[in-house]
């Protein structure tokens, strides 16, 4: 029976970074991914710079599609559109950047296995798991398998509806003449266009990344949306295939650790809860992840207590951030005309809302800022209606 001090399942950023970081320190290391890479992968590909701060190693030009500097953000009839003097972000293709990430856990000395692993059981010690190409062993096991997955039931139960979103995207060619020209090097965000929820239109330079999202509690009809979306901003589907995924809702406390089993990941349920944004997440809670379990290893103590340094570790780091990015996400969908209406008429608000994915300014201090406005802002705002 194949054995490894650590079993990593999913080879995407969250499972690629735990098993590069387990690898490093030396220890053996299998990585489990259902799916051959390079595979499509569902996502605007926007890769934030605190994200990259996260690498050890520097993400190479020829996987950028386009840098990004500022956002357009439009709600009820207002835009705003503001550009930072330093990159906020780059854009990437999630299907080769997620293969560099995989190649860069194997260099490190880590296995891939190519199979999907069906479950995973507690026994003598050491964690037994189930796949088509026969039983593994390990001493503990990294579950990176995505959200509101079967393996992650071994430590906390299913999201529900309110507390997970839907998005769907699709990749569609530039048309000629590019009608989106004008995107080159800023993101675009269209809030109030479906529920509470939002669309994108990403310019990767060959094509668009184009998708709406909502919680799955009130997104009703997520292909009719996404169709009405993609026809009011002039894209043209073709044969795109629309494809969709289940996003957590981040800021919600989760149990993130069992007698031998850790969640990193989307399978923690860490994603941005405001904008979606989950890359930087799921790199920092892979490797925090490693680092616990390499922990309670030499300790020889892998028991949920050996392991709480993990949930800790998150918390401290960016848990915390991220609960107040769900009170703002609550003050948005309560008083969108206050908020989102700010975002998309002011270009104040919305450069420091830059500095937020730039990680210069924390949600929290975001949030207070914000609060610490409302009166004026909501003012000012109403006085702009009146005039106009």
């Amino acid at each position: 029976m194949p054995h490894a001090d650590f079993a990593v399942i999913g080879g995407g950023p969250a499972g690629a970074s735990a098993a590069r970081r387990l690898a490093r320190r030396g220890a053996s290391v299998i990585l489990f991914e259902r799916q051959r890479m390079p595979r499509a992968k569902p996502c605007g590909g926007g890769l934030s710079e605190r994200a990259m701060s996260y690498l050890d190693f520097a993400v190479p030009d020829a996987l950028i599609d386009a840098q990004v500097f500022g956002a357009r953000v439009h709600f009820g009839g207002a835009c705003t559109e503001v550009r930072l003097d330093r990159r906020v972000a780059v854009l990437v293709t999630r299907s080769r950047f997620d293969h560099f990430l995989l190649r860069k856990a194997e260099e490190c000395g880590a296995r891939t296995v190519w199979a999907e692993v069906k479950s995973i059981e507690r026994q003598d010690g050491q964690v037994a798991l189930a796949t088509a190409e026969g039983e593994f062993t390990a001493a503990c096991a990294i579950v990176c398998e995505g959200a509101n997955r079967r393996l992650s039931r071994n430590v906390r139960p299913p999201d529900g509806p309110a507390e997970q979103g839907f998005c769907i995207e699709a990749d569609v060619p530039v048309a000629r003449p590019d009608r989106h020209a004008d995107l080159g090097d800023v993101i675009d965000v269209h809030f109030g266009f479906v529920g509470r929820g939002y669309g994108w239109l990403f310019h990767h330079g060959s094509y668009y990344s184009i998708g709406v999202g909502d919680l799955c509690s009130r997104l009703r009809d997520p292909l009719g949306a996404f169709r009405r979306f993609a026809a009011e901003q002039g894209v043209d589907l073709g044969g795109a295939r629309p494809r969709g995924h289940y996003v957590p809702c981040g800021g919600i406390r989760r149990a993130l650790s069992a007698d031998r089993v850790l969640l990193a990941g989307d399978a923690g349920g860490w994603v941005d809860p405001f904008l979606g944004e989950g890359l930087a997440y799921a790199i920092r809670s892979g490797q925090l992840a490693a680092e616990a379990a390499l922990e309670g290893f030499a300790r020889g103590d892998l028991s949920r207590r050996g392991l709480a340094s993990f949930e800790r570790r998150c918390r401290e780091e960016f848990g915390r951030d991220l609960e107040a990015a769900l009170t703002l996400s609550r003050i948005a969908c309560r008083w969108p005309g206050l908020f989102i209406r700010a975002l998309a008429a002011e270009e104040e608000t919305l450069a420091k809302y830059l500095r937020v994915e730039l990680g210069e300014v924390s949600y929290r201090e975001f949030l207070w800022w914000l609060l610490r406005r409302g009166p004026r802002l909501w003012m000012s705002l109403r006085w702009d209606r009146r005039s106009a």
